[in-house]
């Protein structure tokens, strides 16, 4: 392939990290140190982008070390001041903020300087099949989104080409076939790429690496899960390839002998446009790893099938809430101003500035449009801010919900494979990372973490908060709280919750002892049960004292409510509208405890859980919140703050408990009041923060 553009210098292009696939393990070289300083940068200016998780296609595992590596090299190595290099990864990784930060870069090259561009993610051809996309992070499975929220990469090359830099170098790690590392496409009804020579005589300085012909597979170095052309780019600038002056000739021939030698399973030609000679710097003299050793070890391994790998993650996106309002009523006078009209753009002007949803805010401004002429525009450019604010808050709430659900069946299946002796430690030790580097390395964004500590490297897996809680995430949202056959949960209002995250279960016997053998609580009264039972005889202070110690707090009374109607439902109970039976709750029927005359194990009702996965919102144990108790909600705070002023008869209850058998109690409304200083055989607490 020659492709000629004009006006633009050395660059290199990689198809590669669209299509990666794993392969045997092998003894690839780990590039976190970067290599000894060589200088030689210092008039350069760069942009280094890499997408491993896109919002709504698949992932690039591996991407965002590849493009920090790259990063270390100009600054570390090469010695480009660090105001000169522009790191993007995950959501700032747009399609307008590469084209932005391109553009600066190349303002900021000098003449005596490279300009470099490495982009690491997914590629794909453009709707007319003649020319590639660098797709953006938020681009969703669709061709004309894609279209529409990816770089074209003529675009990018002729922003860079604007630049005074002595050359231009471009990494870019992607696959323009538009295929995900399975072989299936991101979207569906792309063109085929049909790449075509640009009129016009090539610019000397242009120097174009590819890691691939337009109708090949490229993909992950065997055995490593992270794209393999921008590895071996680099890794031949850090020395690998040999030579202590790096000419385009020279990264192009080693890319493909390192590919040449192990790849199985695919065929990866990559390619070269321009002349061989364009030197691209001085190697700091780095050994690169045994391509014979590498090509026995990755023998075999096109054929085989990997038992475990991680789902596709879809990333969380941005939102982004609108800009405080500046233009307000205008410069009118104030003679000819409608008044009345006016009193209600204040009105809703206000309810702007508040707690509300997003939602709330649209339909408010919605309102204003329908009733006042006068300010309809306003009201609607108005409303649809709040609009797409909403909608980007409902796409990152769907966005964390299903990367939840991949780990927790991610792990249902790996958690079968590691006791397995017939499989190799070496592959449960790599599944182990790839679960965490996907999902985590601190148990509270990742709760399996610490059964995979065994598997990883020591200090990979980060310490376990204090008591050992498990969180829920609980999303932000409004809600409806109280009922109206109840008088101390009247009147029914509107309450905004922030996002918060829950405690999945009752605090345990076992976590309060660690507290108290920490010396920072006091025991309760007695302990009831086993080691996972729910502590109980503990007073309100004794579980606000546990709450701070595991790095939370009681949660406020409609925190806890929005909770147990899974996220603000209109529901009666956690589960729903099904009346407490003793497959959801543990209660008083067929005597206390179901029978069993105490509290059960937490979590032992999972047919009661809410949606978030929360066990024992009603039943088992009376939960401590934070407020105060009051007899009615009038005054009640309306943003999900706790109730503290002023003080209440008491300190409020949630759930109800084993003892009860009222179905009153074990409403997602029901609540009761208690003295601070009491303690009982049915009273225990929950963590939020």
């Amino acid at each position: 392939m020659n492709l000629r553009l004009p006006g633009v210098a050395a660059v290199v292009i990689s198809v590669a990290a669209a299509c990666h696939a794993l392969g045997q393990e092998a003894s690839w070289p780990d590039m976190t140190q970067p290599a000894r300083a060589v200088g030689g940068g210092e008039a350069d200016a760069a942009v280094v982008v890499g997408i491993e998780g896109y919002a709504f296609v698949a992932p690039v595992a591996g991407a965002e070390s590849n493009a920090k590596a790259w990063y270390d090299y100009f600054t570390k190595t090469r010695g480009v001041p660090v105001g000169k290099v522009k790191l993007l990864t995950g959501v700032d990784a747009t399609s307008d903020e590469m084209l932005d930060a391109a553009r600066k870069a190349a303002g900021r090259a000098g003449p005596e300087g490279a300009l470099w561009f490495v982009f690491i993610g997914h590629g794909a051809p453009a709707a007319d099949g003649k020319d590639g996309l660098l797709v953006g992070v938020d681009a969703q499975q669709k061709a004309r989104s894609l279209d529409l929220r990816s770089l074209r990469r003529l675009e990018l090359l002729k922003a860079l080409s604007e630049s005074r830099a002595g050359s231009i170098r471009v990494v870019i790690d992607a696959c323009f076939s538009g295929r995900a590392r399975d072989g299936s496409m991101i979207a569906p009804n792309l063109q085929p790429m049909v790449l075509v020579a640009a009129s016009g005589p090539a610019d000397p300085r242009v120097a174009v690496l590819t890691a691939a012909k337009a109708d090949q597979f490229a993909g992950a170095l065997p055995g490593a899960g992270r794209p393999a052309f921008s590895y071996l780019v680099l890794g031949g600038l850090r020395g690998w390839a040999g030579k202590a002056r790096v000419t385009a000739g020279d990264l192009w021939r080693y890319a493909s002998d390192a590919l040449e030698a192990t790849l199985r399973g695919r065929n990866q030609t990559p390619e070269l446009t321009g002349k061989e000679e364009t030197v691209f710097g001085a190697a700091p003299g780095e050994k690169g790893p045994d391509l014979a050793a590498l090509a026995k070890a990755t023998a075999g391994a096109g054929a085989r099938e990997e038992m475990f790998r991680v789902s596709v993650l879809p990333a969380v996106p941005r939102a982004q809430a609108p800009a405080a309002i500046r233009d307000l009523a205008g410069g009118a006078d104030f003679r000819s101003l409608d008044i009345p009209g006016l009193k209600k753009f204040n009105e809703a002007t206000l309810f702007d500035k508040s707690s509300a949803s997003a939602g709330d805010k649209a339909a408010k401004w919605r309102e204003l449009a329908g009733s006042t002429p006068a300010f309809a525009d306003k009201a609607l450019a108005r409303a649809a801010e709040w609009g797409r604010y909403a909608g980007e808050l409902a796409a990152a709430e769907d966005a964390r919900r299903k990367r939840e659900e991949a780990r927790d069946a991610d792990w249902e299946k790996l958690s079968e494979l590691l006791p397995l002796e017939v499989v190799q430690p070496q592959d449960k030790r790599r599944w182990a990372q790839m679960f965490v580097d996907a999902y985590g390395k601190a148990e509270e964004d990742n709760p399996y973490v610490g059964d995979l500590a065994g598997f990883l490297p020591a200090g990979t897996v980060k310490a376990s908060p204090a008591g050992g809680i498990r969180w829920v995430r609980i999303p932000a949202g409004s809600f409806m709280m109280g009922d109206r056959e109840w008088s101390n949960s009247k009147p029914v209002h509107r309450v905004t919750v922030k996002s918060f995250q829950m405690s999945k279960t009752e605090a345990t016997n076992k976590q309060y002892k660690a507290c108290v053998e920490a010396g920072a609580c006091t025991p309760p009264s007695s302990y009831e049960g086993g080691d996972d039972q729910p502590v109980v005889n503990v007073d309100w202070n004794q579980a606000r004292t546990f709450s701070e110690w595991v790095g939370g707090r009681l949660p406020s009374e409609a925190e806890w409510e929005y909770a147990a109607r899974s996220a603000g439902k209109d529901r009666k109970y956690p589960w729903g509208d099904e009346e407490p039976l003793c497959e959801r709750a543990v209660m008083n029927q067929g005597g206390n405890g179901c029978g069993r005359n105490s509290t059960w194990p937490v979590c032992s009702k999972t047919a009661g859980n809410t949606e978030q996965g929360l066990c024992d919102m009603a039943g088992n144990v009376w939960e401590w919140t934070q407020d105060w108790y009051h007899d009615s909600y009038n005054g009640a705070p309306s943003d999900g703050s706790a109730w503290e002023s002023p003080a209440g008869s008491g300190r409020v209850g949630r759930g109800g408990s084993w003892s009860n058998d009222v179905a009153g109690v074990f409403r997602a409304a029901g609540r009761d009041g208690g003295g601070p200083g009491g303690r009982s055989a049915d009273l225990g607490l929950r963590v939020a923060r």
